[in-house]
């Protein structure tokens, strides 16, 4: 067994123990016979060396196995030559999954199929000119090492009272609230108060004109233009109550702005939050258990709590992230050991205090613990939505071993495996069209 570094590896070489990336994540098994595709996924995840068997003389010498000193013409590589090695990085990361489950079992094999697809892009990238885009790291980062003296950790009410950011909230989002709450608003209140601020007004008009909103465009093509320019044409079409839970998902994004970057991309963060409310949103009209609109706003902030960890807890975060790395847990248990409460339970306590909707508040408090409701229903649909999200690997919130499915919720929810399938079909695309609704082509807003 030699130590060889990556940049040195030639195709043929084995493996002689398993490659990990400088953060623990497992990629491939000892024993693997590297091929060219496997150089360029060492090389991509930044790992500088690796244990080989000692190569064959031919090897050493630079000669292929037929005797020459150049490679044949390769074979175009394509997903099923990658298949094994997915295989193999899906395994570490569904740790936690019960794959006896015919539901996880078939969200797997899509994390496998979506895995394999990737690394065959890269490798066809490389062969054809020469460099490769490298395979995304996990993100966010592991997070600098907590600074020493953090002190005792505050109780979450403690949390959010002393943020000022969290108490004093934009006037249109109060105003929206009021219409949300108050039973004889109309339409037309909705459009007004939205329209007093002129970037929440353009978002919502973005959101209302994606593909995400196809389907209810179309049932009123024939009374409006296929571009939804006002805010009352979008309020006919997504309706007033609906339209103001979107906006008060929404007006609450720039509050978390300065997260410190090395905790988290918030790029990669909204993605997944995106990602987590579209799938939300498809799931509830599936099951007709709760509004659309709801589900999709309560996907968006699922994870808010864990941004004010972030922010306000740096330090005892940066340990619950290596944590969940280096040791067999997952980044939701770690918070549970560190903190005494996760990022649900004080996402759930934030919407209480900006008076959210109580379904809103429930369906994020509640998304990993499905023990404590009585009707499981509503948090299901984001517990289900986040482990989708999780499990294809879309955008992140800090957690990269996929946490548990619980059958209770695909129960209550009555999925089958090829529901699930249909769910995701074609739902990264759709993604990055509402990501490009509340981000238009500005990074520096994440």
């Amino acid at each position: 067994m030699v130590k060889v570094r990556v940049s040195d590896l030639s195709p043929g070489m084995e493996l002689a123990e398993d490659a990990v990336t400088p953060g623990g994540r497992f990629l491939m098994p000892r024993g693997t016979r590297l091929e060219r595709s496997h150089l360029t996924t060492l090389a991509g995840w930044g790992i500088g060396e690796v244990d080989v068997l000692d190569p064959p003389p031919a090897q050493e010498a630079g000669v292929s196995a037929a005797g020459t000193d150049q490679p044949g013409p390769a074979e175009p590589l394509k997903p099923a030559d990658f298949v094994e090695q997915a295989m193999a990085t899906a395994k570490g990361r569904f740790v936690f999954v019960d794959l006896r489950e015919e539901a996880a079992a078939t969200v797997f094999r899509l994390s496998v199929a979506r895995t394999a697809r990737r690394l065959a892009r890269a490798a066809a990238e490389e062969a054809l000119g020469g460099k490769s885009t490298p395979v995304p790291k996990p993100k966010p980062h592991d997070g600098p090492r907590p600074a020493a003296g953090n002190g005792p950790i505050p109780s979450p009410e403690d949390l959010l009272r002393e943020d000022p950011q969290l108490v004093s909230l934009p006037e249109v989002f109060a105003r929206i609230n009021e219409v949300l709450r108050d039973p004889k608003s109309s339409v037309e209140d909705a459009a007004r108060i939205i329209g007093t601020d002129p970037s929440l007004s353009a978002t919502l008009l973005k959101l209302v004109n994606s593909a995400f909103y196809s389907r209810a465009s179309r049932a009123v093509e024939r009374r409006f233009p296929a571009k939804v320019d006002s805010l009352t044409r979008a309020v006919m079409i997504v309706g007033g109550k609906q339209l103001a839970t979107l906006a008060l998902g929404v007006s609450v994004l720039p509050i978390f702005r300065d997260i410190p970057p090395e905790y988290i991309n918030m790029k990669a963060f909204w993605k997944h939050s995106i990602g987590c409310g579209m799938i939300a949103r498809a799931l509830a009209e599936h099951a007709g258990v709760c509004s659309g609109e709801s589900s999709f706003v309560a996907g968006l902030l699922h994870d808010i709590g864990r941004l004010v960890l972030y922010k306000h807890l740096p330090g005892p975060s940066g340990t619950a992230l290596r944590r969940s790395r280096e040791e067999f847990t997952t980044l939701t248990q770690a918070e549970k050991e560190l903190f005494g409460f996760d990022h649900g339970y004080l996402g759930g306590l934030l919407l209480r205090k900006w008076q959210y909707p109580a379904a809103l508040e429930k369906m994020v408090r509640y998304h990993h613990d499905l023990s404590e409701p009585l009707f499981i229903e509503e948090p299901a649909v984001i517990h289900v939505a986040d482990f989708l999200v999780n499990a294809l690997e879309i955008g992140t919130s800090g957690e990269w071993r996929v946490p548990a499915l619980l059958p209770e919720a695909v129960e209550a929810l009555s999925l089958s495996p090829s529901d699930l399938k249909g769910l995701v079909a074609g739902v990264e695309e759709r993604i990055e069209e509402v990501f490009a609704s509340f981000f238009p082509g500005d990074d520096a807003a994440l």
